[in-house]
């Protein structure tokens, strides 16, 4: 790692963080507008991430450049931000991840393991040596299993059964009559289908719901409990892919919906040690740009 200049982006839907180091210590950090590609267009997230990339530079000659962006799931996305910052960097190595990947390094620093991520949307990602492995992730009309959407989405479709008049009405439903401004079928029908569905706004809905899970509430439990079985399907299917399911593998824990200790948490955690027998559940960890350097110092000595 002597002299090697490497740079590590955090490239998100609202801002971009970079940070740099210089002989394997911190030299520079700098953070701007978000480069979110699917929302932008590749060119002006290629150039968010250039202009914030250089400010942490501070007129250093960068060798090695790891992106995690928002969108850079697609392949094709990623090779097009990677070509655009490339040729902003043309002596550096560059490569650009999908957010999973720096996420599980911000979590585990090196060697093999796994990262849930579940906040709005949901999926899990593995590597163990050179096999890596992406479960979920395909958005809320076709997966976010477990996520805070699909939270939200189950509570939102239990209230329309309380308006058939299939189910009893109690705080969940009557949360998500408040949210969705709700009090008839004619309106429930009008909040859902008037305008397009914002995956937020039913998201929003899930920690309350977990809160009344913790509590007691028999429909907010079993929602809750669904969510836990479905999170778990991911982190296995994840473990299955890279040979980790008898690993004893740490497993990092991400996003949103683990931000505090709940029923959820409890839930998973309970099933990854039965399905991972001696899995080590790891909460927190270092920022994600921080995740993104430690590849890019790794590459640099590759």
């Amino acid at each position: 790692m002597s002299g090697l200049v490497a740079v590590g982006v955090d490239a998100g839907g609202t801002t971009t963080r970079a940070v740099v180091s210089e002989n394997g210590a911190v030299a520079g950090e700098a953070q701007g507008s978000g480069a979110n590609a699917t929302a932008l267009g590749i060119d002006d997230a290629a150039n968010a991430i250039v202009t914030v990339v250089r400010r942490a530079l501070d007129h250093r000659k960068p060798d090695t450049i790891v992106v995690g962006a928002a969108g850079a799931g697609r392949l094709s996305v990623a090779d097009a931000l990677a070509a655009m910052i490339g040729n902003a960097f043309p002596d550096a190595r560059v490569a650009v991840e999908g957010d999973t990947a720096i996420a599980l390094r911000a979590a585990i620093p090196n060697g093999p393991g796994i990262v849930l991520i579940a906040g709005t949307g949901s999926t899990a990602y593995a590597e163990n040596g050179d096999q890596r492995a992406l479960v979920g992730g395909l958005g809320y009309l076709a997966g976010d299993e477990g996520s805070a959407f699909s939270i939200g989405m189950a509570a939102v479709r239990l209230y329309g059964r309380v308006l058939d008049g299939r189910a009893r009405a109690d705080e969940t439903t009557d949360l998500v009559a408040r949210a969705l401004g709700a009090a008839d079928r004619s309106s429930y029908l009008d909040a859902l289908y008037d305008a397009p569905l914002v995956p937020a706004t039913i998201a929003a809905l899930a920690p309350s719901i977990i809160a009344f899970a913790g509590k007691g509430n028999r429909a907010a439990a079993k929602i809750v409990q669904q969510a836990g079985l479905e999170l778990g399907d991911l982190i296995k299917g994840a473990a299955k892919a890279v040979g980790l399911l008898e690993a004893s593998p740490q497993v990092a824990l991400a996003g949103g919906l683990f931000a505090e200790n709940s029923l959820l948490s409890f839930l998973l955690e309970t099933r990854i040690v039965g399905d991972l027998p001696g899995a080590l559940v790891v909460r927190g960890g270092d920022a994600a740009e921080t995740g993104a350097l430690r590849i890019a110092q790794t590459l640099g000595v590759a």
